[in-house]
């Protein structure tokens, strides 16, 4: 039974911003850029290889402290060290499938919109699979959870009693905890299409300095929000910190895209001045080619003038001769 209308409403509207936004601005990159949907694909691709990356790095590093391999550090330190590592795993993992993304696909990745192609890609795929697994299926159980066809299929009777109780309090939680799942993907997928900027502008201008940076910049985000969940702040506190860099991001990305933009501009108009001196000589090569075309016509007009005249006497030509001997030379 629905207790709580408003809760399930604000997670209907979380659903549709964490699936409907990506799927928007993929379509609005690849028009307004030109870029393909294959460098979109890409971007999904290098969040599951992130992913398979990633959480066996995670499991190893647990088992080695489990084991007594790696020292664990003081009781005041766990909460720092833990969120470095989240962070720093998270950043050498991610922004490395990004940069083995954009050399693989380099040719389709030339241009600079490419980037955000593939940050759309890897966070929309990031947040449709938050969105199914975490947001949808749970709040399907919620809605259709029968629980005697789970006794019936031999679910242990405390088993049923539990999942009621989990349901119950589900009902429970104020309508505005159903916005926040929608808030938290918006800042990760603007900050997604920030560290795929970063990581293209390190290939773009060759450049590791650029990748060192989308690393930091991925470590102390992500770490900055598991040490605070690690310090019982509250989720709207967590979010609300980290809408710091949902403005950062939007600064970030407006600055990147207008100097690409007038980078591209100035080589396009480069490029047309060069396209317009090559034709200009090309006019001029013309020219010069039916200039000596036309003194040679002038100077057979004459020769055909003076082949109408009577021909040279006998006297002019002894007269001629002997001007030739006469000559001091």
């Amino acid at each position: 039974m629905i207790s709580n209308i408003p809760l399930l409403i604000t997670y209907a509207l979380s659903l549709i911003v964490m699936i409907g936004l990506p799927v928007l601005l993929a379509f609005l990159v690849v028009r307004r850029f030109n870029v393909s949907w294959w460098v979109v694909l890409a971007g999904v691709l290098t969040f599951l290889a992130s992913q398979a990356l990633r959480i066996p790095l995670v499991t190893g590093i647990n088992t080695l402290f489990s084991k007594g391999i790696l020292s664990v550090p003081a009781a005041q330190w766990v909460p720092v060290v833990n969120a470095v590592l989240a962070g720093l795993l998270a950043g050498i993992c991610e922004e490395t499938a990004r940069w083995l993304g954009f050399k693989l696909m380099q040719k389709k990745t030339e241009r600079y919109g490419s980037a955000f192609a593939l940050g759309v890609g890897h966070g929309g795929a990031e947040s449709i699979l938050i969105a199914v697994l975490s947001i949808a299926i749970p709040i399907f159980t919620v809605l259709f959870y029968n629980p005697g066809a789970q006794i019936a299929k031999g679910v242990s009777t405390n088993d049923v009693q539990y999942m009621l109780f989990q349901i119950s309090r589900f009902w429970l939680d104020p309508w505005h905890a159903g916005l926040l799942p929608g808030v938290e993907r918006v800042i990760a997928i603007s900050t997604q299409i920030v560290l795929a900027t970063l990581v293209w502008k390190s290939i773009a201008d060759r450049s590791f300095t650029w990748f060192g940076l989308a690393v930091l910049y991925h470590m102390v985000i992500d770490a900055l929000a598991v040490f605070l969940r690690s310090k019982g702040w509250s989720l709207w506190s967590i979010e609300g910190v980290l809408a710091i860099f949902l403005l950062l991001n939007i600064y970030l990305l407006y600055r990147f895209w207008k100097e690409e933009a007038e980078i591209e501009d100035e080589v396009k108009t480069i490029d047309g001045e060069e396209d317009g001196y090559d034709e200009d000589r090309d006019e001029d090569d013309e020219d010069n080619d039916e200039d000596p075309s036309g003194e040679e016509q002038a100077q057979v007009e004459p020769l055909a003038v003076e082949s109408d005249e009577q021909p040279f006497s006998e006297d002019a030509d002894e007269e001629a001769a002997g001007t030739v001997e006469e000559d001091p030379r």
